[in-house]
């Protein structure tokens, strides 16, 4: 999946809530089937990655020496399966697809999220929120009164500091 395709799927469009209610449900099953196939990539990764185990953990215990083992132990057994290169390859692919999961369950959750701000800025627009003058309340202009409110508690927080230390 591409960054910019998410990116656009996330985005909220507050002039055209109705189609963003509507079109909501498709986002929605197209990243939690995306998560699923992701879940059963990663299933079969950890899959592939314990039969590979086995096969060297036999091949150790059958022949001890192809493997450099020169004690056969389990602790040494296992040591010698997993810096073995194909076990090493297996846990590559596993550990890809594990994060190929993860990215997936935290997009399904963000359609989540998605859905829960459609649902607030309906009862918003529903109270006539957007419609009052006084304050602008686009998301871009939020995060800019945001920031500015940040910065001027970072300001005010160095100022009390400065002037603790002149009392000193």
């Amino acid at each position: 999946m591409e960054k910019n395709e998410f990116q656009q799927d996330i985005e909220i469009d507050l002039e055209n809530l109705e189609v963003m209610a509507t079109i909501q449900p498709e986002l929605y099953f197209k990243y939690s089937s995306a998560y699923a196939e992701a879940k059963a990539e990663a299933d079969h990764a950890k899959l592939q990655l314990d039969i590979m185990e086995a096969k060297l953990c036999r091949k150790a215990r059958a022949n001890p020496s192809s493997m450099g083992v020169h004690k056969v132990t389990n602790e040494s057994i296992k040591e010698a399966v997993h810096v073995h290169p194909n076990y090493v390859s297996k846990y590559k692919k596993w550990i890809d697809a594990k994060e190929k999961e993860q990215k997936m369950c935290a997009a399904q959750n963000a359609m989540e999220h998605k859905k829960r701000m459609i649902e607030v800025s309906v009862q918003l627009q529903g109270r006539e929120y957007f419609a009052s003058p006084s304050k602008p309340h686009t998301p871009e202009q939020f995060k800019k009164r945001i920031a500015e409110q940040r910065k001027e508690k970072t300001h005010e927080k160095m100022v009390s500091k400065i002037r603790k230390r002149k009392k000193i």
